[in-house]
C-alpha cells in the first residue's frame, strides 16, 4: 500500500485539505496542479496517496494564506469519516478509552508515517502522536489534535477543555487563537505532539455503538493492517524522533537510540541496512524545518538557525546554501515570493 515505497495517507484526508484550501479562496484547478496532482486522485475517498502530497498540500496553503489558523478552517468541514475504514470503526465503539486505543493501534491504516500511543494515568491522561518532519513542519498537528477535541467534544462532552495540548516546535502568532479553542494552554517546545485529557473521560460512553459492526469492521482492520506495513520502519521513527527533538538543540544519536530502546551501535547498523544514517536524518529533518521557518517572515534567519539545533547562524547558512543553492535571504526573496 506504500507508493513506490513512499508512505501513504488516506484520499479522503487529502481531499478534505483541497476542499479547506478552496473554502479559504483557493482556485482548485491551480491548487493542484501546483501539487502535480490529478482530480481523478481524489475521487476515490478511501485510496491512497503519498504522505508527500499531503505535506506538500499544507505548505502551500501556509504560504498562500500567511497569518491564517488553518487547524481552525480544517475543522469547519473535517469529519471522522475522512479516515476511511478507521475512522468508521471509531464511530461504532462503546467508550472513550475504547475508541483512542483503537485509534492508536490502526493509525498506520489512515497515515503510513505516523503513530500514535495513549498514555493512560490519575487524574490524566495523554494521546500523543509522532510525525516525520514533513509533516511536524506543517500546521497538521494542531489540526489533527482540533479534530480529536471536536470528535470528544461532538461525542461525549460539548463543554470539553483539555488539561493541555502540546507541540515540540516554538510558540507561534496562531498559539491565542488555538488556546482560545482549546480552553486550555498551549505549551510549545514540550518535545511532542499531544493532549492531555482527564483520565474520567475515557470511560464516558460513545453514542449508536454497534458491536455487531465493530467487530466485522476490526477484521478488516486487522486485513488491511497487515497489507499496510511498510518498510524502514527504524530509519522513520528515528526521523520522527529527531523531527521532535530539533527545538531543543541538536539531537544526540545516543538519546535517540536509548529512545528507541537499542544501543547506539545497533541504531548505526540497522539505520545503515535500510541505506541512510543519523546523520543524513538529521540534515533531512532540517531542511525540512528551515522551509517552513524560512516562510514566517518574522523570524530571523539567525533565529531559524538556532531553532534548527545550530550553535552557530554560519553553519545553518553554509548548509542552506548546500541544500538550495541560495542563502536563506535569497530563498525568501525568490521561492517565497513566486
Amino acid at each position: 500500500m506504500a507508493e513506490f515505497g513512499r508512505p501513504t495517507i488516506v484520499s479522503g484526508l487529502v481531499a478534505r485539505l483541497v476542499a479547506t484550501a478552496v473554502a479559504c479562496g483557493l482556485d482548485r484547478d491551480a491548487f493542484l496542479a501546483e501539487l502535480g496532482l490529478e482530480p481523478a486522485r481524489l475521487e476515490d475517498r478511501d485510496g491512497r496517496l503519498p504522505v508527500d502530497t499531503f505535506a506538500r498540500a499544507w505548505q502551500l496553503m501556509a504560504t498562500r494564506l500567511p497569518g491564517r489558523v488553518l487547524a481552525l478552517d480544517w475543522i469547519t468541514s473535517w469529519k471522522i469519516t475522512d479516515a476511511g475504514l478507521l475512522g468508521y470503526l471509531l464511530l461504532q465503539l462503546r467508550t472513550v478509552e475504547e475508541a483512542l486505543l483503537t485509534a492508536t493501534r490502526y493509525a498506520h491504516l489512515v497515515n503510513q508515517a505516523a503513530r500514535a500511543r495513549l498514555h493512560k494515568g490519575s487524574p490524566s491522561s495523554r494521546v500523543a502522536f509522532e510525525l516525520p518532519p514533513a509533516l511536524l513542519a506543517t500546521q497538521l498537528p494542531e489540526a489533527m489534535l482540533a479534530g480529536m477535541v471536536l470528535q470528544l467534544r461532538n461525542a461525549v462532552d460539548s463543554s470539553l477543555r483539555p488539561i493541555a495540548v502540546r507541540f515540540p516546535y516554538r510558540a507561534t502568532d496562531r498559539t491565542p487563537a488555538l488556546e482560545r479553542y482549546f480552553g486550555a494552554p498551549v505549551l510549545h517546545e514540550a518535545g511532542e505532539v499531544s493532549v492531555e485529557l482527564p483520565t474520567e473521560i475515557l470511560g464516558r460512553p460513545l453514542p449508536n455503538a454497534d458491536p455487531v459492526l465493530a467487530g466485522y469492521l476490526l477484521k478488516q482492520a486487522e486485513l488491511l493492517l497487515e497489507k499496510t506495513k511498510t518498510p524502514n520502519a527504524v530509519s522513520a521513527e528515528c526521523s520522527r524522533r529527531i523531527a521532535q527533538r530539533l527545538g531543543s538543540g541538536e539531537p544526540a544519536q545516543t538519546e535517540i537510540a536509548r529512545q528507541m530502546g537499542m544501543s547506539e551501535r545497533t541504531l548505526q547498523r540497522r539505520l545503515a541496512a535500510e541505506g541512510v544514517t543519523f546523520n543524513g536524518l538529521l540534515e533531512e529533518a532540517r531542511r525540512t524545518f528551515a522551509m517552513s521557518y524560512l516562510a514566517d517572515r518574522k523570524l530571523a534567519a539567525y533565529e531559524v538557525s538556532f531553532l534548527l539545533g545550530y550553535s552557530e547562524p554560519a553553519t545553518f547558512f553554509r548548509a542552506f546554501k548546500r541544500w538550495t543553492g541560495k542563502t536563506p535571504q535569497q530563498y525568501r526573496a525568490t521561492a517565497l515570493s513566486a
